[in-house]
């Protein structure tokens, strides 16, 4: 079942007011006005403005298309979102008191998977669409350049918005990225007190970007990988690096039951003990994993990367490509 754009916005909390406005520009439909600005990050207008859906199913729009749909606009701000190619608009045709915020597909895409990724939007795909409707667009956005299929996103730890205004900035341009990692699935043996031993698996987070390995008890993923830019690190651990590590990561403190024998009797306890895994007979499995992380401009201080998963602001990582 195709999931409509009008569905999508609901979701978002668009607060949205029917209007009398009709198009004589067939396969393009006014949704209504924007009662207020919505909370969702990436939306070009704010409230009083009119939106636009040019629907599936129609031909490409071109200049002349929207030359006609021009004469008849309102005056004041409107945001057309097209799920129709859009050909050879460049330069867009204008009005003086009309201001246009044209999407094509691919911003559509490029802003449902960023909703996607900072928990915003939680479309329900699996259902193969049948034509360009939002969710085959939402699906390009979540299924681009097929990752492996052993691949997983990571959910944020925080919500940007909360991050930014904690640290004094109220909007920021933002660029959702993908920050690229491993997870190691780890199985060994721990070793305890009088040489016991006990088999033990573990699932573990290579970041490249904060130079950690860390424990992941629970992996909290999204249920697909945005389209979003990728970065990957300049470097990765080596494998004996990472061994080093597992002693630290995967060490533990547990009760061990003691009990020894005295004049008076027998006297029993607990004592903690450390129980420590045999790194050398470790065996470590990779897979693919991606961080969430935003590409933010600070005054003063250019484009910095914020991680997603900790909050740190991440040095030496290009600015976005904003031609793309």
């Amino acid at each position: 079942m195709a999931v409509s754009l009008p569905a999508v916005l609901d979701e978002l909390k668009f607060v949205i007011e029917q209007t009398a406005v009709i198009s004589r520009t067939p396969g393009l439909t006014c949704l209504g006005i924007l009662k207020e600005e919505p909370e969702v990050s990436g939306v070009p207008v704010g409230g009083g403005a009119h939106i636009w859906h040019a629907v599936t199913g129609w031909a490409p729009i071109d200049r002349m298309e929207l030359e006609r749909w021009l004469v008849d606009a309102p005056a004041g701000h409107h945001w057309l979102i097209s799920e129709r190619k859009l050909v050879g608009i460049d330069p867009l045709p204008s009005r003086a008191d009309v201001t246009l915020f044209l999407w094509s597909p691919k911003q559509l895409g490029e802003w449902l998977g960023a909703a996607v990724l900072s928990g915003e939007l939680s479309l329900k795909l699996g259902v193969q669409p049948t034509s360009e409707t939002i969710e085959a667009l939402a699906e390009r956005s979540v299924k681009s350049e097929l990752p492996p299929p052993d691949a997983v996103a990571l959910k944020p730890s925080f919500k940007l918005s909360t991050w930014l205004a904690d640290q004094g900035y109220e909007q920021l341009p933002v660029r959702p990225v993908l920050m690229e990692g491993r997870m190691w699935r780890v199985e060994g043996f721990l070793i305890g007190p009088e040489k016991s031993r006990e088999r033990n698996r573990w699932t573990l987070l290579e970041d490249p970007f904060s130079g950690k390995v860390s424990r992941l008890d629970q992996v909290d993923s999204l249920p697909f990988i945005p389209q979003l830019e990728k970065i990957s690190p300049s470097t990765w651990l080596t494998m004996d690096s990472l061994k080093s590590e597992l002693s630290e990561v995967c060490e533990e403190r547990r009760h061990w039951r003691v009990s020894q024998s005295t004049s008076d009797g027998s006297v029993s306890g607990s004592i903690l003990h450390w129980w420590r895994i045999e790194s050398d007979s470790a065996e470590m499995t990779p897979s693919p994993v991606f961080m969430p992380g935003w590409q933010v401009k600070f005054p003063n201080e250019g484009w910095l990367l914020v991680h997603g998963l900790t909050g740190e602001t991440v040095v030496g990582v290009a600015a976005p490509n904003l031609l793309n």
